[in-house]
C-alpha cells in the first residue's frame, strides 16, 4: 500500500509530506483548493506522462516521492527481479524528479531506471480511476483480460495451456514452410553443403591444432636463439668449461672427512647431490641440443597450414571450434533436406495432432470464460441496481474466432450494458455518461476486489452525477472495497467521506502573497465540522455537524456489521 507521498514544488504544492492509512482514505476540500494537484503528483511518481508546467512558479524543478509496503506481495518483487532492482526488505521506494528545461529523472530504491520502467512498476502498485479517466475500462481489448483475472485460479492455466500449443505450432509450421520454393533451389542447397561440408572434412581440424602450430613457429622463429642458448649451457657444464670435474673433485675431498663431523657431512651430501642433479643436466642438454633441428621447410609449411585455418575461419567461424559446430549444423541440414519429403510428412502430421491439441483446451478456455463472464455479468447487474441503476443490465459479447491458431485463445470478450428497460445492450465503448461510467467501475471493483491484485485504489471524484441514497451506497461499495486494498477517495459528497476510515483536508493559504496547498488529517471533530461544510454549513454550531456525526455514526455501523 502507499504509506507515505512528499511532494516538492508541484504546481501550488511546496511541500508536502503525508502518511496514507490502510482502509479508506477520504480526500475532501473546497473547489480549487487543489485535490487535483495531488492526484497529478501520483501520477508523476508512477511514470504517466508530465507537463513542464507541473513545475511551481520561479521554481527548476519538482519531484515526488512514494514509499509502499509490499509486504506479501511476491509478484510485485518478482517484476523488480526482472529489472534487476533490488529489494531487501517491505518497503519500495519510488522517485521522479521533472526541470523546466524538460529532463526527467527516475529512481527505484535509489537506482536510477527509464520512465518505461518505472511505469511498469507502478502500474502493479496503484490503479487511478477518474471520472475522466475510464480508457481502461472503454477499451474491449482489456475486458478478456479482466474475466480472466476474476477467475483467476482456473482460467490462466488454461490460457497458458493454450499458448503453449500455440507456441509450438508455430515453431512447427515455420519449420514445414521453410523449406525451398522449387527442386533446383533445393538441389543448389544440397551442392552447396556437400562442398562446405568436404572442404572442413579435409581440412582434418583439430581443436588444439592452431595452438600447436603457433607454438612450434614461435620456437622455429627463435631457432638461432634457442640454439646458441642450449650450446653454451651445455658448455658450461659438460664441456671444456665444464664444472662437473671441479664439483667431483670437492665432493670427494669432502666423503674423506665427513665421518669426522656431521657438518662435513651435510656438506658432503649436498655436493654429492649437486653433482648427480647437475649430471642430469648436461645429459638433457646434449639430448635438447642434438634433437633440434631448424628447417626452413617446416616453418613454411606450418605457416602454410595456419593461413588455411585462418580461411576457413573466415568462411565458417571465428575459431576451429566454431568451424567443426558449423559442420555439424550443416550435416543436419543437409540430412534434413535429402530426407525432406519425409520430415514434411511428419511436421505435417505433428500440426494436425497439435490443432487437435488446440481445438481442445480452446474449446475448455472459451467455456470457462464464458461461465466466468457470466457470473462477472450478474453480479455487476446486481451491483449497479444496489447503485440506483435499477433497471441497467450488465452483459457480454463473445465472437468467437476458430480460423487460426492463436496466443490466449479463440475468444473476444467485449463488456456491454443498458441502462433501461426495453433498450438494446450495446458495447460499453458506446456510453457517454461520466456518471453511469463512474458507478459501472465501481461495480467492477467491488465485484472484483478479491481478484484485483493491485494494492492500492485512487478513486478521484467518480461521484460525479450522484446523489441521496446513491451515494450513500457508493460509500458502502467503497468501504466494502477497502477491505481487502487501501482505498484513496477525493469526493464531494457526505454520505461518502462519512465511510472513510481516515479523513484528509486539501487546503489552500496565502502566505507572503503566495498561494500554498497543504493536506492534513482531521480529528474526529474537526471531521464533522468538514462533512457539514460539504453539506453547505457556513455554522458549526449549527444541526448539519449533528447530521454529519450521525452519518459518520451509521456508517461505521455498516462496517462493522459488513
Amino acid at each position: 500500500m502507499l504509506e507515505r507521498l512528499v511532494i516538492n514544488n508541484v504546481a501550488l504544492i511546496s511541500k508536502l509530506d503525508v502518511e496514507l492509512q490502510s482502509g479508506l482514505n477520504v480526500l475532501t476540500g473546497e473547489t480549487g483548493a487543489g485535490k487535483s494537484i495531488i492526484i497529478d503528483s501520483v501520477n508523476l511518481v508512477l511514470g504517466e506522462r508530465a507537463s513542464r508546467e507541473l513545475i511551481a512558479t520561479g521554481q527548476q524543478k519538482a519531484r515526488v516521492e512514494a514509499v509502499f509496503s509490499i509486504e506479501g506481495k511476491q509478484e510485485i518483487r518478482d517484476t523488480l527481479a526482472e529489472f534487476g532492482i533490488d529489494c531487501y526488505d517491505d518497503e519500495l521506494f519510488l522517485m521522479r524528479e521533472i526541470t523546466a528545461s524538460g529532463k526527467s529523472l527516475c529512481r527505484i530504491n535509489g537506482e536510477m531506471v527509464p520512465l518505461n520502467v518505472l511505469h511498469e512498476v507502478a502500474d502493479s502498485l496503484v490503479d487511478i480511476h477518474g471520472q475522466h479517466a475510464h480508457q481502461s475500462l472503454l477499451d474491449p481489448k482489456n475486458h478478456m483480460s479482466m474475466v480472466d483475472e476474476f477467475d483467476f485460479q482456473e482460467i490462466p492455466p488454461l490460457r497458458d495451456k493454450v499458448n503453449g500449443i500455440a507456441k509450438e505450432y508455430r515453431e512447427t509450421e515455420k519449420r514445414l514452410n521453410s523449406g525451398f520454393v522449387s527442386a533446383s533451389e533445393r538441389e543448389r542447397r544440397i551442392e552447396i553443403l556437400n562442398f562446405q561440408i568436404n572442404e572442413i572434412e579435409k581440412a582434418n581440424l583439430s581443436e588444439d591444432e592452431e595452438k600447436l602450430i603457433s607454438d612450434e613457429i614461435s620456437l622455429l622463429s627463435n631457432a638461432e636463439k634457442i640454439n646458441d642458448s642450449l650450446e653454451n649451457a651445455a658448455d658450461l657444464i659438460g664441456g671444456e668449461r665444464s664444472s662437473l670435474n671441479g664439483l667431483r673433485l670437492a665432493a670427494d675431498f669432502m666423503s674423506k672427512i665427513s665421518g669426522l663431523s656431521p657438518d662435513y657431512e651435510d656438506i658432503y651430501s649436498r655436493l654429492e647431490n649437486l653433482y648427480y642433479e647437475l649430471e642430469d643436466c648436461s645429459y638433457v642438454l646434449r639430448d635438447l641440443r642434438a634433437d633440434f633441428e631448424y628447417s626452413p621447410e617446416r616453418l613454411n609449411e606450418l605457416e602454410i597450414r595456419l593461413d588455411y585455418i585462418n580461411s576457413l575461419k573466415r568462411k565458417y567461424g571465428g575459431s576451429i571450434k566454431e568451424i567443426l559446430e558449423f559442420k555439424e549444423n550443416a550435416c543436419n541440414e543437409l540430412d534434413e533436406l535429402v530426407s525432406s519429403d519425409e520430415i514434411r510428412i511428419k511436421l505435417s502430421d505433428k500440426l494436425n495432432r497439435l490443432t487437435e491439441e488446440y481445438n481442445k483446451a480452446a474449446n475448455e478456455l472459451t467455456a470457462h470464460r464464458e461461465k466466468a463472464a457470466s457470473v462477472l455479468s450478474e453480479r455487476i447487474t446486481k451491483q449497479l441496481a444496489d447503485l440506483g441503476m435499477k433497471q441497467a443490465v450488465f452483459a457480454y459479447s463473445n465472437n468467437v474466432s476458430a480460423e487460426r491458431v492463436k496466443n490466449n485463445g479463440n475468444d473476444s470478450i467485449e463488456f456491454m450494458f443498458s441502462a433501461n428497460t426495453g433498450e438494446p445492450c450495446k458495447p460499453l465503448s458506446k456510453i457517454a455518461s461520466g456518471g453511469e461510467m463512474s458507478r459501472i467501475m465501481l461495480a467492477i471493483k467491488t465485484v472484483c476486489a478479491d481478484a484485483d491484485r493491485i494494492p492500492t485504489l485512487i478513486f478521484d471524484e467518480i461521484d460525479t452525477g450522484i446523489s441521496g441514497i446513491t451515494s450513500i451506497k457508493v460509500g458502502e461499495k467503497m468501504a466494502k472495497i477497502a477491505k481487502s486494498h487501501q482505498v484513496v477517495c477525493i469526493t464531494h459528497l457526505p454520505q461518502i467521506a462519512a465511510f472513510g476510515d481516515s479523513h484528509f483536508l486539501v487546503e489552500k493559504s496565502t502566505v507572503d502573497s503566495e498561494t500554498h496547498t497543504n493536506l492534513r488529517m482531521l480529528s474526529d471533530s474537526e471531521r464533522r465540522i468538514e462533512l457539514a461544510r460539504i453539506m453547505g454549513s457556513t455554522n458549526p454550531d449549527d444541526s448539519a455537524v449533528k447530521y454529519a456525526d450521525e452519518m459518520i455514526k451509521s456508517a461505521a455501523a455498516y462496517k462493522k456489521r459488513d
